[in-house]
């Protein structure tokens, strides 16, 4: 297992900073997802751990050994860094075989021995020792990933990069493939950094997460730390549904909407109207419109009548101001070797 340490790490495109100045730890053994949308900074994040970009600035340390350092000038290319990578696109040659696919890092890094033993158990592992002579034509998108996913292992590395490995993906064999990644990266004992925009795949996947926007990293924490205690309004609106009571100040998630009193201390009531029904097979999402403004939406197991006034009650305890526990999950993260960021801080350690 390989920990990661960046100190001070920045980089920009022609006069653009795409990542500001980031103090980090990728703890060894852990799944850690890079989460934003196009744009804020998490391929580049990747691809600079990679080698495959050059900081402008900083250090990126490897279990205690920098692979980059601006000051001692320290730039190991990405083959010497030792790190398994799995993209978007699959890259697989075409015209060999799977076997000469997952052989060929191997070759290419003079690492010679037992090269036939290695391929084979890498095969094994991702269920594939039936395919070892078909081409990339001959197999099903998830077949491919799979080799993909061979051919970085083959390596033995202590960390694996995905850069949004499953978005080429349908959305039936993109949930297939979560799964199989996420317990083979577990069964090997390998330290992994996913980068992705999908929150699904960021919350089921996770040991932790890291929000990007605008070359920021905004919040780190479990995902149920992220999706109860956000730490910035962007956090919020992009992780899960959020029913602002106050814009970008207070708010309550969907599943924290109830239709009956409990008469509760601090139990709050809202008037609100039904503005559309969509049926998501075990349940009703119900829109409301809450007034000043407010679209909130709401869960109820039978469908509502568009057009209708009802009453919604939200316990206290489900009222989340924006901010407001970032000692708490701070303090939580601290028992654990990291931390979670406060808003405006792009220290994470």
């Amino acid at each position: 297992m390989t920990e990661i340490t960046l100190r001070g790490v920045s980089k920009s495109y022609d006069g653009v900073q795409a990542l500001k100045p980031v103090d980090m730890i990728i703890p060894a053994g852990k799944f850690t997802t890079l989460l934003g949308p196009s744009g804020c900074g998490k391929t580049t994040l990747l691809r600079l751990i990679a080698g495959l970009e050059t900081p402008d600035s900083g250090e990126i340390v490897v279990d205690g050994q920098p692979v980059f350092s601006q000051t001692r000038r320290v730039n190991l290319p990405p083959h010497k860094r030792h790190f398994g990578m799995v993209f978007q696109e699959f890259a697989l040659w075409p015209h060999m075989t799977v076997y000469e696919n997952v052989a060929f890092s191997l070759k290419a890094n003079g690492q010679k021995h037992k090269i036939r033993e290695r391929v084979q158990h890498a095969l094994e592992q991702v269920r594939l020792t039936d395919m070892e002579k078909r081409h990339p034509h001959q197999l099903s998108g998830g077949q491919q990933q799979r080799v993909a996913f061979a051919r970085a292992i083959v390596m033995q590395p202590g960390l694996i990069l995905f850069d949004e490995p499953l978005s080429a993906l349908d959305a039936m064999l993109r949930e297939d493939m979560r799964d199989e990644l996420m317990s083979l990266v577990r069964e090997l004992g390998l330290t992994a950094l996913y980068v992705t925009h999908d929150q699904t795949e960021a919350m089921s996947m996770s040991d932790e997460i890291m929000v990007m926007q605008s070359g920021n990293v905004l919040q780190r924490g479990t995902p149920e730390q992220i999706y109860r205690e956000p730490v910035h309004p962007f956090v919020a609106r992009f992780i899960g549904r959020s029913n602002w009571i106050e814009p970008e100040q207070t708010l309550f998630r969907p599943e924290h909407g109830r239709w009956e009193a409990k008469g509760e201390a601090g139990e709050h009531s809202y008037t609100a109207t039904v503005q559309r029904v969509s049926y998501m097979g075990d349940r009703y999402e119900i829109e409301l419109n809450a007034g000043e403004g407010r679209s909130w939406t709401a869960y109820h197991d039978q469908r509502m009548i568009i057009g209708s006034i009802v009453q919604l009650y939200v316990s206290a305890e489900h009222l989340c101001t924006v901010g407001e526990r970032t000692s708490t999950a701070t303090e939580k993260m601290d028992a654990n070797d990291t931390s979670s960021s406060s808003v405006g801080r792009q220290h994470i350690s």
